[in-house]
């Protein structure tokens, strides 16, 4: 059975506004308000830009579609989660901090801005799966108690899937620290020597002993079980990881992912993505990037799978090439959409709807 997947071309050069105006009525057509429920949250889950980067959906853009979960009698808030790696995202002070300067504040949106995992990211919960790649997924704590949420998402190329959408703004987005770094590696830490002051904090926050600082720290594999918390820690960024992962397993661990968090509240939850300003890699990226394909549009659905594989075609289609492919050549972008399927997060088959 195909899922329906509407879509507002953008035409010409559109601005903001015109894209805003577009979000609401594929919202509108789509009716996603069916998952608000009067007096309950629906949460919004977003991206706020990492400084530097101005690819991001606006939030004028996203403003309508909170106004429109509010119409419908829910209360509203946009949820975000801390990175795994080091910038103005790292922890929720800095990110909060970052999300007002970028227009999200309560004065724009009229929402609060929540942080699921904690104020440093490793507020989790273990939830059961039972798949191919995870026994178990480890989910920003509060997250579970989210009854539904809109998922908003600015269409990407990703430096390891080969495509951010929406599934990715699920499965990174709404993990731990220690879920991001599952889905990233299977290695272990290693210590810069160079880098390294000696300072204690990785040892001091280690959860297993595993870590002795001499005249540098040291990192006992046998002992270390890959929760990625010194790196979270260092003050001078001297923790590392192989970032090596295969394509194929990440992109299959990312869809377990998002079908593990999504787990209490699948039928609850929306989709808007935004397929313009597509840029090689993801919004994660502190700078300017070049775009690699024409703007398409908005898209709207309440199938994760359907809207990406959706905003893919659309965008190959008006490049008259695969541009994701062409931009990462050795990534396996299909396999998020296939082994998705395969776990029940939803189906590669849609009909499209042009508003």
């Amino acid at each position: 059975m195909s899922s329906t997947v509407y879509l507002a071309r953008i035409e010409g050069d559109a601005g903001t506004e015109e894209r805003a105006r577009l979000a609401g009525r594929v919202f509108d057509e789509a009716r996603l308000d069916r998952v608000a429920e009067q007096d309950e949250l629906c949460a919004v889950k977003t991206h706020y830009g990492e400084e530097g980067n101005l690819t991001y959906v606006e939030p004028d853009c996203v403003r309508p579609l909170v106004e429109r979960l509010r119409d419908a009698g829910a209360r509203t808030a946009l949820i975000e989660t801390s990175t795994l790696y080091t910038g103005e995202r790292h922890n929720a002070l800095d990110h909060f901090e970052l999300a007002c300067r970028h227009g999200f504040g309560y004065e724009q949106l009229g929402c609060p801005i929540l942080f699921m995992d904690g104020l440093r990211g490793d507020y989790e919960r273990e939830v059961e799966v039972g798949l191919k790649r995870f026994n178990e997924v480890a989910v920003a704590g509060d997250f579970p108690h989210v009854p539904s949420a809109l998922v908003v998402t600015h269409l990407t190329g990703h430096i390891l899937s080969g495509v951010g959408g929406a599934i990715k703004n699920v499965a990174m987005g709404l993990s731990s620290r220690k879920g991001k770094l599952r889905q990233h590696i299977s290695g272990k830490p290693t210590i810069d020597e160079e880098t390294c002051t000696a300072c204690g904090t990785c040892a001091e926050w280690c959860p297993e002993d595993a870590i002795t600082v001499r005249a540098v720290a040291e990192v006992d594999h046998g002992d270390c079980i890959g929760c990625g918390q010194c790196l979270t820690v260092c003050p001078v960024d001297a923790v590392d990881f192989s970032w090596n992962e295969d394509s194929s397993a990440f992109c299959e661990g990312m869809a377990e992912y998002a079908r593990g968090i999504l787990k209490h509240c699948a039928d609850r939850t929306a989709y808007v993505t935004f397929a313009n300003d597509i840029t090689v890699e993801c919004n994660c990226e502190g700078k300017e990037m070049e775009r690699i394909a024409p703007d398409v549009g908005v898209l709207a659905s309440h199938d994760p799978i359907a809207i990406d594989r959706a905003a893919v075609d659309l965008t190959n289609e008006a490049a008259g090439k695969d541009v994701f492919k062409e931009a990462w050549p050795d990534r396996d972008y299909e396999a998020q959409f296939a082994h998705g399927e395969a776990i029940g997060l939803g189906t590669e088959e849609y009909e499209l709807k042009e508003i």
